[in-house]
Formats: C-alpha cells, structure tokens, sequence
C-alpha cells in the first residue's frame, strides 16, 4: 500500500536498470547573462542579458549546438531589449488539452516599459516586434493563436502584462496598476504590414498592488499573482479575458471570477505555472480503478513570497490551487497538500513536464536500494533552490517523491566507550523511541477515559542519531582543572534546562593526562557559585592518598538517571532519558503525507480499557502530531560509557540531487553552483530538462533517466555556455 505508485511507474515503465549516459557535446556561444530561458519547439532560447541579446540552442541537431549565424563561425545573436531577464513563451491548449505552442517568445527587462516579441520559428528567428507599454512592465505571460487547420494561417495571439500606476504627477487619476491586453498579429500578417493594435486594459489592481506573476489557463482565463507595495500581502486571481475592445476604467478595481489566495495560505506567490491535460494511469495492485485525468490548468502551482514573512517555513515553498474551487489541492492521500519545500535555499525555477521520464532508486526493508529503473511520471516537477539542489516531485500527486519502501523505524546497537559493538541482551527493548497518540474512548466526552497508542509517525519523524551513554560524561564538564586548595569543592558551568543539569548522587572522576582514579567522587551537594553561570560541587567521598594531587577531573552521571543523550554531533540534549523519566521530547509536525495518511486502524488492547465489545478504531494519523519521545532502561550488562546507539528512519527519502562541482570530477561544471529557472518540452516522454545557471554563465541540460537522487552527479549533464 505505502508504495504502491512508485511500484506501478516502475513496473509500466517496462526498463531495465542498467541506465546509459547520453551526454552530448557541449555547445559554446559565450554567452553572459543566463537569467532565464524558454523552450519553444527543439528550440531554447536564453538571455545574455551583458549583450542585449538572446541565444538559441537547437537541440535537434546532434550534438546539440547553439544555432550558428550566417558566419558559421559565430552563433546567431538575436538583439533585443537593453538587459534582458525575463522571457515568456506562447501557451495554448488544443481540443485534447495538449499543449499547443505559438510562434513567439517574449522577453523584457526589469525595471523597463517594453517588451520584444522574438519570432520562434527556426526559419525567423528575429526581433519582429518591441512593444512599448504605458509604465514600468512587472510581469507577463502570453496564449497562443486558436489551433487552426493545416494550411490555414492562425490568428493573432494575446500577450499579457501588468504594469505599475501608469498615471504622470500632476495627471487625473486612472487607477493604480493593471493588466494590459495586447493582440500580437502572427508573423507572416506583421510581415505583410498588418497594423499592430494598441492596447487594452483588461483588469484593474487594487490600490497599492502589482502584478508579481501571471499564468495562462485554458477558456480564455489566467491566473494572476499580486502584491501589495508593503511586500506583506498579496492576491492571486483568477481573470476572465472577455476580449474587450476598449479598456476598463481602473478608478474601480475589476472583480475576479475566482480569488484563490486562500488556496495559498492568504500569502503572495511569486512564480506561476501550470499544465496541459495529464492522464494517470490505474494502479494495478489495487482493487479500485484508480484512473484519473487532470484537465488542462486544472492546478495552477505556485512558488510562494518569502518576503512576505521573512523567509518563515509558512511563506515558504509550492503549493498547488485547484482553480476550480480555489481551495488549497489534496495530494496522493486524500488530504490536504503540504508546501513542498527545497531540503534549504529558496526556489529558484518551477516547471511541470507531462509524461516525464525520470530514474527511479527504491531502498527496500534492508536499507538498500531494490529497484533501479526509468519511470514515466504523469506529471513531474523540477525545482531547483539556491543551495544547489534540484528537487523532483510528483506533480500529478501534489507531493515529494518517496522512494524508502520502510516505515519510519528505529535501529538500536549496543557499543562500548571506544564504538565496537558489544552484546547487551534485549538492546531493542531497553530503548523507546516513539510518539504517544492520546485517544478518548467516547469521542464526545474529549476528557473521559482514553487509551494511548504508540508508534511512528511517517511523514513527521525526521531522520536522526542519537547516544545513550551509561554514566556518561557531561560534554562540558570533561578534564576541568582543580582547585587543590579546596580538594572536596568543584567548580562546574551549570546548564538553565533542570534536564542537562547536574545533580546529586552524580560522579567526579580525578585524572591527570596518563592515569585515573579508579574511586569516583559522589556529589553530594550543590551550592552556587562566586560566578554567573556555574555551581560548586561538594563531595564527602573520602579521596585515595594516590588521587589527592591529580589536577583534572570530569563529571559523570549517575543516579536515578545515569545516561547523557547527545546527537550525532555530540551535544547534550537531555540526563532525563531513564525509562521512569520524562525523556526527551523532540517537536514534530507533518512535512509529507503517506498514501494511508487518511485511513484508520485500531488500538490493541482498547476494548478493555474502553468497556466496548472491540477495540476502537482511531484514525492512523491524528491530526496534529504528538512530540517524538527518546528513553532508555538501564541495565546491569551496562559497564561506564557503554552506549546505545539509536538510528531513526524517517521511512521518507525525497528525490533531491546536486551537481558535482568539484575539480576531482572532471565535468568542468564548477561554476554551475546557483541554478535559475527550468523548462523541458510540453508534449510528453520528455527524459531532459534545461536549467539557466547565471552563475556559470551557461544552460545545464539534466538527463531526468540517468542522474541519481540524494547526490551531486557528474554524469547525466551537458554544459552549453
């Protein structure tokens, strides 16, 4: 059940494991300036924005070169706009809901009033057109012409764009920002002379706003992302184009068919794209027939504002709206989406390809990975972050990918102070590592009777180590120096938290650097000391004549509570882990969903408690989830500084990758360190995509069948620069 998808687009993809490089030969154009791309077709086209120009990268040819200009020993450079950054593509739907491209690409530059309309065809790759909007432009988007018959010329497309209060000092007021509408006759009517009509507003802002994004939906509809000059607030809208032959008055803002802020938690988004219709295939191992279609723009997806709240986690990431509800999209479970977040750094690209094929690792029970093979995804989403990384999803679930087929699990190993392993019988059972679920037996009476059930929680228990030392010492308290003039008195820092401090019935350990004593100390009370911060330990334990002189000592646990839990990295977390303490607790929350997260089990052992004929059933993820709980039980096979060391699975492990930009590698990639924004072809069985790095000043082409998750990778890419 956990698995199940994963397993299907594996075993549809019918592929074998072995996966084989298919690098290509890089292409050289020199460019400078790779802010952002557009795939028309087998054409990329790329900004060199130093050079007020774009670049195009023709990917029918093999290998794959830049297209060259009438000297061959140049590229051809298509002059635009001064400084371009921004470039957007004609988006269209056929009848079936594929994709259907148009003939333009556009490009602007930020902080200007034009646009340059680039015609995409192989055959005219040229400037036909720069448009000059009534104020500063802030983004834009544009809809193919109407598929027509073949051997019919098209009709005129529409470009889109929003532009700021376009009202000079001292001029009437006309309203605030807007979004202009504008018909861009085909390239063969502009060649023959076809009058370019001025145009039109289509929507009006609220005071105050701007448009951040915008996306085109099918039926004449788009989707429009704002936000407010303060930088906190914002809307994203749903806008009919009812085609209007004059513009709307502005001085009253224009209503929308739908507001789907809500769907996005009520925070701006900055970057929108959608998709053309997608089929989901049935998942045989199930007895339902799970089949499903996504019409075209069915979810629009969404990068959200990190501004709006400073970079906190709830401003942060994707989310997916379904336009027609405009309530947030429910994923794989059945439950409400959760943002998906790079693993650090901020995105920085999105782009959904339908039917994309992407290399697949499944890790078994074991650890290991099971299965290595191509798989088609419905709809996959790439999204590179400014770490480096590049996260892959599934799309047409609403999720992160999840390739551990285990549950979140614990793994317990007995060691001995020097880390060898050793035998402690039951080493499984004397550590507890879990989240207690609280359930009232009778829903309606919350505080009555109520039964506990403990487990793992996939989806909100994060991957961790952690050691249970026995008497250990306390990190901060090893080899301090003594004060021999007052031989029974330590003086030790003293942590706020009660559960990393000190106490009573503790052990000091006196060495010096080769030898030490074999008679421990017992604290036996605690005073404050002269300074901030640190307590005096007092001691009655008499001190050996052959100890008395030794300059160092350490602190060891001991008492009721003899273990010092660190993590991986050695800090002290909690003295409170012995099984009849509180333990430690680590705060938990959802960050994925498992395809069961909306299912339901039952409490062993409930009826009783409950004085019900069975036992209850509860659902198998509470809402909210309960804190992660670590304790352990001391025993008499434990000698000073044995340990437990305890390994906690997640069961969850994303699609996430690199780019190996080590010397050592020999890719010559070290400069590809902050990718841009991502496209990849839009009609289906797309195995590449194309990321800008301004970084390197290059495209990074990514062969979705070869790279490895949870890596950098070396192989599987082709610079173009």
């Amino acid at each position: 059940m956990k698995r199940g998808t994963l397993t299907v687009l594996l075993a549809c993809a019918g592929l074998g494991t072995g996966c084989s490089d298919t690098q290509a030969t890089t292409g050289f154009a020199g460019l400078s300036g790779t802010y952002d791309l557009a795939m028309v077709g087998d054409l990329v086209f790329v900004t060199s924005s130093d050079r007020d120009e774009l670049q195009v990268l023709d990917l029918s040819t093999d290998p794959k070169q830049f297209i060259p200009a009438p000297n061959p020993l140049q590229t051809l450079a298509i002059p635009v706009l001064d400084r371009p950054d921004s470039l957007t593509r004609d988006v269209g739907y056929k009848a079936d809901g594929s994709d259907h491209a148009g003939p333009y690409v556009y490009a602007r530059s930020a902080g200007a009033s034009q646009i340059s309309v680039v015609a995409a065809g192989p055959d005219r790759l040229v400037q036909v057109l720069r448009l000059e909007g009534r104020s500063l432009i802030t983004a834009f988007a544009a809809r193919s012409p109407a598929p027509v018959p073949e051997g019919q010329a098209p009709g005129p497309g529409v470009l889109y764009y929003g532009i700021q209060d376009p009202d000079a000092p001292f001029e009437a007021d006309t309203g605030g920002s807007r979004v202009e509408r504008q018909w861009v006759p085909g390239p063969d009517a502009l060649g023959a002379g076809e009058a370019v009509p001025a145009a039109v507003t289509l929507f009006c802002l609220q005071p105050g706003e701007s448009v951040q994004a915008m996306a085109v939906l099918p039926n004449d509809q788009l989707v429009v992302a704002t936000r407010q000059a303060t930088g906190l607030t914002g809307r994203t809208l749903l806008v009919q184009d009812t085609n209007p032959e004059t513009s709307v008055d502005c001085t009253t803002p224009t209503a929308a068919v739908r507001d789907l802020s809500a769907g996005f938690d009520n925070f701006p988004v900055r970057y929108l794209v959608t998709h053309p219709r997608v089929s989901i295939p049935d998942n045989t191992e199930t007895p339902q027939n799970e089949a499903q279609v996504m019409e075209a723009g069915q979810f629009v997806f969404g990068i959200k504002d990190e501004l709006s709240c400073g970079g906190a986690t709830e401003c942060t990431g994707v989310l997916a709206v379904d336009t027609l509800t405009g309530l947030t999209a429910t994923d794989l479970s059945g439950a409400k989406m959760l943002p998906i977040r790079p693993p650090d750094g901020l995105p920085t690209g999105l782009a959904l390809v339908p039917t994309a094929t992407l290399r697949l690792r499944l890790v078994g029970p074991e650890g290991t990975v099971t299965a290595d093979a191509s798989a088609t995804v419905p709809l996959l989403g790439l999204m590179p972050s400014s770490n480096g990384s590049i996260t892959t999803f599934s799309a047409s679930d609403r999720r992160q990918f999840d390739l551990d087929q285990r549950r979140a699990n614990v793994v317990v190993e007995a060691r001995n102070e020097l880390e060898q392993a050793i035998t402690v019988g039951g080493a499984s059972t004397l550590v507890n590592v879990s989240q207690a679920v609280e359930y009232p037996c009778d829903p309606s009476n919350p505080t009555g009777t109520s039964v506990t059930r403990r487990t793992l929680l996939e989806g909100s228990v994060v991957n961790g180590l952690f050691r249970f030392i026995y008497q250990g010492a306390f990190p901060s308290m090893v080899d301090l120096t003594r004060d021999l003039t007052t031989p029974t008195s330590f003086v030790v820092p003293q942590a706020t938290e009660v559960s990393r401090q000190v106490r009573v019935d503790d052990s000091i350990v006196l060495a010096n650097q080769d030898i030490r004593c074999t008679t421990d100390l017992k604290v036996t009370s605690i005073r404050p000391a002269s300074e901030a911060g640190k307590v005096v330990l007092e001691t009655t334990t008499p001190i050996p004549e052959d100890c008395a002189e030794l300059p160092l000592f350490t602190v060891r646990a001991g008492g009721d509570q003899p273990f010092v839990l660190v993590n991986d990295l050695g800090e002290f977390l909690s003295r409170d882990v012995e099984d009849s303490g509180p333990g430690y607790q680590i705060p938990t929350s959802y960050y994925f969903h498992p395809a069961d997260f909306t299912q339901t089990t039952t409490v062993a052992d409930s009826a009783t408690t409950c004085g019900v004929s069975g036992d209850i059933t509860v659902p198998l993820f509470p809402a909210a989830p309960p804190p992660l709980t670590l304790r352990a039980t001391a025993t008499n096979a434990l000698s000073r500084g044995d340990r437990f060391v305890v390994s906690v699975g997640s069961g969850v492990r994303n699609h996430i990758s690199g780019v190996d930009t080590s010397s050592s590698s020999g890719a010559g990639l070290a400069f590809y360190t902050l990718p841009g924004p991502v496209v990849a072809a839009q009609s289906g069985g797309a195995s590449l995509a194309y990321i800008a790095y301004p970084s390197a000043d290059g495209i990074l082409q990514l062969n979705l069948s070869v790279i490895v998750d949870n890596t950098v990778n070396a192989f599987g890419l082709s610079a173009f620069e």
